[in-house]
């Protein structure tokens, strides 16, 4: 069998002047070589400098306020990475490699002395044949170069000044040169981000398996096409191909005899047939069973070497541009745009994704957008993906603007997308290709008119590897793209910029590929983040005015990125600020008011005033998901893992089963239904009087909604005329009285209403409270404290509205096991706590 070393302790790593390998030799040639200057420090691996030398005490957090600043030497040295290993006797002799698979970015790799290999590009992995140069004592070492000495030098086309940015010569993450995701002015991580193995293998290995799946017309089989590579050849060599069910049963075998002509390296394709294979739905749908496909080489009988891989059967369809049929059922996608889980390294958190995969199935999300400006995903994710049911809308990494075009440029591209498309394509939550973010439409923003250059990487060459390698997929061009232009919402998908742009027709769009606002996170967060006195600096009134240069006080920009000011929500809608709390309150009510309304006008899909025909709106992703620096922007999911007001109310706007009030010239009631199964029940409608604490008005009808469909089922006509004080409400019950959907809303802006003191009773039931109000309750608060923490608290739903007679029951999640749990509406003094123990 072949055997696999981990290299991934005993390393250690030091600092120099740039430097290449030309005069880098005699460093290299054996251990006292290296030893020569003092200040190398001890680690392990995966992990890139910056996170070493924090972790060693000699920087500063760099998520500090100011700290990142205070980093910046770090990339403008070279670092050498290096270690030592044994390799036994009886291994020297075979055939063997070195795996490095993530490598960030430039760098010169030698073993005892020899440099093996010059590597030049994060997203794709090295593996480098070292036969015959093993010694029982050997000496790794891994020269990552600055990347501002090379591009000092590097050759920069004058034409290309002002259009592509000099970071671009290098195929590495954009991020790590700007500002966008909240580090300023820059962090630039750089070192070893995945693992390091040494491989030797036993006389025959697998060297690629491709595997393509597909169901066949009726869905009677499945049929599973492996396209194996591999290299030796020994008498009695055998490949042989064995599919299990998701119980684990053998439901296809076949073997093949390896030819002896084939010893230098050999090519079988192979096709079996699945029986009446289980269908893989997305979340929401249905199941999601995985088949398991082992692909082995075998010498009578022992096995040698083996790949396997999980498939799951699932047949897709785009019936026009980004409207997907899943084994007959039309989807819609609900999701979110993802950034990189940690802006001081590029090494996977395989517990963080988990925790971010968690929080977005709690937000009824059915997909994710992996971002072109993010990191390249591990395996794990889409696994991880494929047993949840997550469909993802997969980038190449590219973002916003031009990239150069010469041949070699062109050709590190192609060879990542060849390696993506490989490894990824028999996942069966991925859904489509694109070919980068926002790389066509900044550059109408940024340079109108002016000639794109690159364009070929996306419109040629992701094409024709998507084409060729993984043909049944769709490969979108790039995110946004398609109609009049890159943007255009009546056409392809559109990024919601309609904050600092009018856009024609977004209202009804085909795709919200974005939809972002700006707001800072939770209280706790933000002083976190800032500290007091920034965060509210004493001088600071609270109101905007005409000489007001932001909308938020001056300190704020230092943790804002992107113009975060000209991004923001609707604050024009809630009371003014006179503290930090109501300043907080203000900007994340907005930011979920405006994401509530955007969402569920999607969700409905067409206007009151003409509710027949389809739902133009395929689909919606808000962003950003998550972040990776402590920032004033746009995502769900803050620096700390914490979830805030928009993150909830794209959750109540996701529900599979909506019930949506548009408020215009008159009141209209929808309900909209992505579930797997068509909803029928009764409707009932009410007119709340927050100032007499009763119902004025009431009316009940029936209501059928099939599945996949969004229904006008009345307006609120019936009422007449009544105070714009008045809180409208409605709820949904199946024939056994089980709730199915709720809402409640307001027909003035908040900041004319005046709520009344809500009194919150509380149960705490295990790992579930039980909520009711004496009377209409704005924002309910949920919190928890244990020995004073109180980050890392997790509710099921949380920052909602509860009227009187209503019963909530909302589980507990997150990371705590006992504490005191507080509920408090926004607008009341009244607290009520209780105790915890899960």
């Amino acid at each position: 069998m072949k055997l696999i070393t981990e290299l991934n302790d005993l390393w250690k790593i030091k600092q120099f002047a740039p430097f290449d390998h030309s005069n880098a030799d005699s460093l290299n040639k054996s251990e006292e070589g290296l030893e020569g200057e003092s200040g190398w420090i001890k680690t392990n691996i995966p992990a890139q400098v910056h996170e070493i030398l924090l972790k060693e005490g000699l920087i500063e957090d760099p998520a500090l306020l100011g700290k990142t600043q205070e980093c910046l030497w770090v990339a403008e040295h070279d670092w050498i990475y290096k270690r030592t290993f044994s390799c036994p006797k009886q291994q020297q002799d075979k055939k063997a490699y070195l795996h490095f698979k993530g490598l960030d970015t430039l760098v010169d790799i030698y073993l005892n002395g020899k440099h093996l290999a010059y590597h030049n590009d994060m997203y794709v992995p090295v593996r480098l044949e070292v036969t015959g140069q093993l010694e029982e004592e050997n000496v790794l070492v891994v020269h990552i170069h600055s990347p501002f000495a090379y591009i000092k030098q590097a050759d920069y086309p004058k034409e290309w000044t002002g259009k592509i940015r000099p970071s671009r010569l290098i195929r590495k993450n954009d991020q790590d040169f700007n500002d966008y995701l909240g580090a300023k002015p820059y962090l630039t991580r750089m070192g070893i981000y995945d693992t390091v193995s040494l491989e030797v293998i036993d006389e025959l290995e697998i060297v690629d398996n491709d595997i393509s799946f597909r169901l066949l017309e009726g869905y009677g089989q499945g049929l599973v096409t492996a396209k194996v590579s591999g290299e030796g050849f020994v008498e009695g060599s055998t490949l042989q191909f064995t599919i299990k069910s998701p119980d684990q049963q053998i439901v296809a075998q076949l073997s093949k005899p390896i030819r002896s002509e084939d010893a230098e390296s050999w090519n079988y394709t192979c096709e079996l047939t699945v029986p009446q294979p289980l269908l893989w739905w997305p979340r929401g749908y249905g199941e999601q069973p995985l088949y398991e496909v082992n692909v082995s080489v075998l010498v009578n009988g022992e096995v040698k070497d083996q790949d396997v891989k999980r498939i799951g059967f699932r047949d897709v369809k785009m019936v026009q541009p980004l409207d997907f049929v899943i084994n007959q059922k039309q989807i819609k996608l609900w999701g979110a745009q993802s950034a990189p889980m940690q802006g001081i390294t590029h090494c996977w958190n395989n517990e963080k994704s988990n925790q971010l995969l968690d929080l977005l199935e709690n937000a009824n999300m059915n997909s994710q957008r992996v971002w072109g400006g993010a990191d390249r995903y591990d395996d794990a994710f889409y696994e991880e993906a494929d047993r949840r049911g997550i469909l993802i809308w997969q980038e190449f990494f590219h973002d916003y603007g031009m990239y150069p075009d010469t041949q070699q440029y062109r050709q590190l591209c192609k060879k990542e997308a060849e390696y993506q498309v490989k490894r990824l394509k028999h996942h069966p939550s991925l859904l489509f290709w694109c070919g980068g973010n926002e790389c066509f439409m900044g550059a109408e923003f940024e340079l109108p008119g002016v000639p794109y250059i690159g364009g070929e990487i996306f419109l040629e060459d992701y094409k024709s590897v998507c084409e060729t390698l993984d043909p049944d997929r769709y490969y979108h061009i790039n995110s946004p793209y398609g109609g009049a232009y890159c943007n255009d919402p009546l056409a392809g998908d559109t990024h919601s910029y309609t904050n600092t742009w009018y856009v024609p027709g977004a209202d009804y769009p085909i795709m919200i590929a974005e939809e972002i606002r700006t707001s800072p996170p939770s209280l706790k967060s933000f002083i976190r983040y800032m500290g007091e006195e920034r965060a509210w600096p004493a001088d600071y009134s609270g109101q905007i005015t005409k000489s007001s240069k932001y909308p938020w006080p001056d300190t704020w920009t230092e943790r804002t990125s992107a113009f975060g000011w000209r991004k923001i929500p609707p604050i024009e809608l809630f009371y003014d600020a006179d503290d930090l709390p109501s300043a907080i309150y203000k900007f994340g009510a907005a930011h979920a008011h405006y994401l509530r309304k955007v969402l569920e006008n999607n969700r409905r899909g067409k206007p009151s005033e003409s509710p027949d025909g389809e739902r133009i709106c395929k689909g919606h992703f808000v962003c950003r998901w998550n972040d990776s620096w402590p920032v004033i922007y746009g995502s769900m999911i803050d620096y700390h893992m914490e979830p805030f007001m928009p993150y909830y109310a794209v959750k109540r706007a996701y529900e599979p089963v909506l019930l949506s009030f548009d408020v215009q010239n008159f009141i209209y009631l929808w309900a909209v239904n992505d579930s797997a199964q068509d909803v029928e029940g009764t409707l009932y409608v009410k007119l709340f009087n927050p100032k007499t604490n009763v119902f004025e008005q009431e009316f009940e009808t029936s209501v059928q909604v099939r599945s996949g469909t969004s229904s006008l089922i009345t307006n609120l006509n019936e009422f007449k005329q009544f105070s714009r004080e008045y809180i409208i409400y409605a709820y949904l019950l199946d024939a056994r009285g089980e709730l199915l959907a709720r809402t409640n809303d307001l027909v003035d802006i908040e900041r004319h209403m005046h709520f009344p003191e809500a009194k919150i009773t509380m149960e705490i039931n295990g790992g579930q409270l039980v909520l009711s109000t004496d009377q209409f309750a704005r924002c309910i608060e949920l919190s928890g404290n244990h020995e004073g923490n109180v980050f890392g608290w997790l509710f099921e739903d949380n920052y909602f509205d509860l009227l009187p007679g209503e019963v909530k029951k909302v589980n507990i999640l997150g990371k705590h096991t006992k504490g005191t749990i507080t509920a408090k509406a926004y607008y009341s003094p009244h607290l009520t706590e209780g105790g915890f123990t899960r």
